[in-house]
């Protein structure tokens, strides 16, 4: 099942005052998806303004904790000797390399605006910011 951390954690990554709309690819079995559900949770996450932290973990680390990586279009950075981890404190733990905000509350209003099959197990959850 998918995340609603994983949701929030790569989309907080990208700038949201420039993206009005946005999709990431799941791998998700042909279990349904509630669009309902999948927008309160991260809705209720961002508004209790979780802290953001990061720290660093080596690519063999990583390697060897494979549940990390929570998304098929977005592969940590990789091939430095170490991979940086982002949390959201008492929601979420993930590799990551872009941009992040201090905490979830200053990303705003997001909602699922689609659900789109892209293959047997493939989903893109498509997210516009308010």
């Amino acid at each position: 099942m998918i995340s609603a951390s994983g949701l929030v954690k790569r989309y907080e990554g990208k700038d949201v005052r420039r993206a009005a709309v946005t999709g990431l690819d799941f791998d998700i079995p042909e279990a349904g998806l509630d669009k309902d559900d999948i927008t309160r949770k991260p809705a209720d996450m961002i508004a209790a303004g979780a802290e953001i932290r990061s720290r660093w973990i080596t690519d063999a680390e990583l390697a060897a904790a494979p549940g990390l990586i929570k998304t098929m279009s977005v592969k940590p950075p990789t091939g430095t000797g170490r991979v940086r981890l982002i949390e959201i404190v008492g929601y979420d733990l993930q590799p990551c390399g872009g941009t992040h905000v201090r905490t979830t509350d200053e990303i705003g209003n997001v909602r699922v605006t689609q659900i789109e099959k892209k293959g047997k197990q493939n989903r893109r959850v498509r997210i516009a910011f308010a």
